[in-house]
Formats: structure tokens, sequence, C-alpha cells
């Protein structure tokens, strides 16, 4: 089942687990959607008329989510109570009906959340969501074909006052279709106040509002907010850890997309896979920043046939940009292995095997050494698996107590030796053969496999933090569907 563009932004606002309310739900769709994708734990499902209730209840019954939703052939939320639901949206309506059906219910505002889209009359319903205790906390704007929607999120609460420009248009948010929705107001106040003026007899207090209207709509146009675009986040990363830096088997770089594209929403992630894609579609993200490469190893057909050519097709589909940092992030300042070190509580850092520097004479390779307070082996085991989230480890006893680690995030076995030469009791990496557990077995040294999604997974925090810093005015999430692939029995 798909959304419409217009039903999709509003999705995207309704929190994990909400009980929904659906004013006007015509066909259904957006209950039955939510519910189908695990977002909601139930819906009501309300219309005036006994058509479109009916038609939300025929696409219900398609879909097999009858029980999970109550139909209420109601005016508004006039057939709902408060303790019902804690989330209401009241889409594809005039301004002047939302209003009607706000002010029937006063509760709406005591710990809700409304999603409002109104159709007309958006400076209206803004006035009086203004006087009547209500606070509009974002606004999004979607695009299906060539028409523009704005979706509100709105609870109770204080809102400070707005402007005459502010009024028709709501104020500056980071959007890429923020000027274009300006632009649209700015052609209806100046086809209103042309009417105005071409009246018989003028209006003088509507010309001045309308005037103050078109100015400030055009002022506003002046002051967006400044659109980052795919080619800034990778510049940027590009300092951060310098692609040139990657191993010659790696594929790290900008995979997928526009250069020019603009970006209001970033997810980070490890891994893309057909999941995280979805998720990114869902939020409205423009961009993913992963660790490894979404591409790798001489992709030959991009298909609906293999997993990568799925992914990739969705990529493009849903027009989402994807930049891949890999060797590079590992290596780098900051990166993969200090973020393990740190994790896990490494005092002193330094490099494991150092390759170089990098054209800021920084320090750059993979692994990283410090110091942890004397511990058992086992103590030690425990607290890693703890502190990275770990389903399981997997450990050879060296037979010395831990004092002085070596981390090498993802498959970094082969570099014992150089745990060796730096003193190293214990070295924390991922992906160890058998051979490798007797070869530490025989050399003495600890070592401690704790998969390699948990121990390169501590970037993403870092990705993020580097990101929302940097690009404030950018929406950053980690990916929640992205986890660890496999369990230990």
């Amino acid at each position: 089942m798909e959304l419409s563009p217009r039903l999709q932004a509003i999705a995207r606002q309704v929190p994990q687990g909400a009980r929904l309310a659906d004013v006007g739900t015509d066909h259904g769709y957006l209950p039955v959607w939510l519910l189908l994708n695990g977002q909601i734990e139930s819906a009501i499902a309300a219309d005036l008329r006994a058509g479109p209730l009916d038609r939300a209840r025929d696409t219900a019954r398609q879909f097999q989510q009858t029980n999970w939703i109550s139909f209420r052939l109601c005016d508004g939320l006039s057939d709902i109570k408060a303790d019902e639901v804690d989330t209401v949206s009241i889409a594809g309506m005039g301004g002047e009906t939302i209003t009607a059906i706000l002010k029937a219910a006063p509760w709406t505002k005591q710990n809700k959340l409304l999603l409002l889209q109104p159709m007309t009359g958006a400076s209206k319903l803004r006035e009086w969501l203004q006087i009547n205790g209500y606070v509009i906390l974002d606004e999004n704007i979607a695009q299906e074909g060539k028409k523009l929607y704005s979706i509100w999120t709105v609870t109770g609460g204080d809102m400070p006052p707005l402007t005459p420009a502010e009024l028709w248009a709501g104020k500056n948010r980071p959007n890429p279709l923020r000027k274009e929705f300006l632009d649209m107001m700015e052609r209806k106040a100046e086809r209103a106040l042309q009417g105005h003026l071409a009246a018989q007899s003028t209006d003088q207090v509507a010309v001045a509002q309308l005037e103050a209207v078109t100015a400030g709509l055009r002022a506003m146009k002046k002051e967006l907010i400044p659109v980052t675009t795919v080619g800034m986040v990778y510049e940027f990363l590009q300092k951060k850890a310098p692609f040139e830096l990657q191993e010659n088997f790696d594929n790290a770089g900008f995979l997928v997309g526009r250069e020019e594209a603009s970006v209001s929403k970033l997810l980070v992630t490890l891994d893309i896979t057909e999941q995280v894609v979805q998720e990114a579609a869902e939020r409205g993200v423009q961009l993913i920043v992963a660790h490894h490469p979404v591409i790798f190893g001489g992709v030959k057909s991009v298909t609906d046939q293999t997993s990568t050519g799925r992914i990739l097709l969705s990529l493009v589909e849903s027009g989402i940009a994807a930049i891949c940092a890999h060797t590079n992030l590992d290596a780098v300042e900051g990166g993969v292995n200090d973020a393990l070190a740190l994790r896990l509580g490494l005092t002193d850092i330094g490099q494991l095997r150092q390759a170089g520097m990098d054209g800021q004479g920084r320090p750059y390779g993979i692994g990283r050494v410090g110091f942890v307070p004397e511990q058992p082996l086992y103590d030690f085991a425990m607290a890693v698996k703890q502190l990275l989230g770990a389903n399981g480890i997997r450990l050879v006893d060296g037979g010395k107590p831990v004092r002085m680690v070596a981390v090498g995030g993802g498959a970094c076995a082969d570099m014992m030796g150089d745990a060796l030469a730096q003193g190293c009791d214990t070295f924390v990496t991922s992906d160890v053969k058998y051979h490798q557990f007797l070869e530490a077995k025989a050399l003495g040294l600890n070592l401690v496999d704790a998969g390699h999604f948990p121990t390169e997974d501590v970037v993403c925090p870092v990705l993020r933090d580097w990101l929302s810093k940097r690009f404030p005015h950018v929406s950053v999430f980690i990916s929640q569907k992205h986890a660890e692939v496999f369990s230990y029995l």
C-alpha cells in the first residue's frame, strides 16, 4: 500500500505507538498504512458522511486491519473522547472547518498532538490557534503534482505573535520547498491585493494588510535559511575523513544521487539495507551517510533481482542520495577506532598502526591502543559486551590480566602482531577466524571478538554529532531499523 506524498508527509509526523484519530478519513488510507507499518497501536477513523466511512471500512478489510480501527460516523471529534487518543489528524479541509472542529473539542489542547493540513483559510486558522492556546511546533511542505501542501504539527501552549506574512505562510523553517511555497503565497496575496484595488469601493484596511503581507513574504524569501546540499555534506566529510585515505580495495565516497540536491533531513547508519532505505523514505530523508559502501565489489547490473539492485533502485526512486565513509573513517582521528576506544573506557589512547599523515598534518591509521584498570579477562569481556550492546562475545584467554588493550573496529585480527609489538595483553576486534584464535592462544594474547556491527556502530553517534554541529538546520537521525543481523544461542 502506498500513500500520496501529502499523506506520507502527515504519516511521518505521527509518533511511534500513537493512538490516532483521523478526522475526515475518507478512504482510511492513513490509519491503515500506519497500522501496516507498525507505527501506531490503534486508530479511530471518523467522517461526517457515510459513504467515505464505508470506503474506509473497505480499505481496512482489504488489508485485514479492521480489528484495530474504530469507525465513527460523526461531525469532527464529537463522538471521540479525550482519553481514547493522543494524536489527531485533520487534513484536507478548509481552515474554517478545522477551527470549528477544534472549537468544539477544547480537550485537544491538553497533552494532544494535532496534525493539521488546511486546504484554504490558513491565515485565519493560524490566528485562531494563536489566540486560543495552541502552538505550531513545526510546518512541513509536501508536493503532490504541481500543488504544495502545508502540514502543521500543533499542541497546546503559548505561541509567539505572528507577523501578517507569517499568518499567511508560517515561520521560515528549513525546507527545500520553502521558497516555492513563499512564491505561491506571494502570488495569492498579490491577486487578493489587485482584487481590492480594482473594486469600486476600496477597503483601505484590507489593502494595507495585504501590502504588509506581500512585503513580509518578500522579506522572508530574503531571510530563508541557507539550503544544505549533498555536495556540501560530502565536502565536510572530506575534511573530517579524507576519502583518499581509504584502502585500495575500498569504495568509499559519494555513491548515489545528485550533488546539488538539497538536504533538510539526513539519516546516519552503519549499512544501507532495504529496511534502512524504507525508513529514510518514511522520514522524508534526502541523504543517507553510511559507513559500509552501498556499492562494493563490481556491481554489473541494477535490477530488482538482487538485494544490492533493489537497494539502489529504492534510493534512486525515492530521491535519496548516499555517501559512504568506510576505511577512511576507520583510520582518521575521531573516527571508528577512537569511538570504539572511548566507548570501552580506554585512556592514553594512541595509534595501533600509523599509516601516515593526512593533508592537514594529522596522523591516521587503523586501530588504537590504550589502558584500562587491571582486571580479569572475563570481567573485561562482560563489560565489552554491555558497553557495545553485543549479542554475544567470542574470546580466547591468553593467560594474562587485562591492562593494555588494542582495539580494531571490524575485521582487524590480522593486526595481532602490531598489538603484541605495542606491548598489549588484550585485543578487541571482530570476525576472528579459527586459526587466529589458535595463534592468539599460542602468543599469549587475550583476543576478544565482539562482533562487526557492535565494534563499528559506535561511530554513528559521532557522525550524527559532526553533521548536526556543522549543519544545524538539517535534522540528523540515526537509523532505528538497522541492528545486529545475527544472534547467539
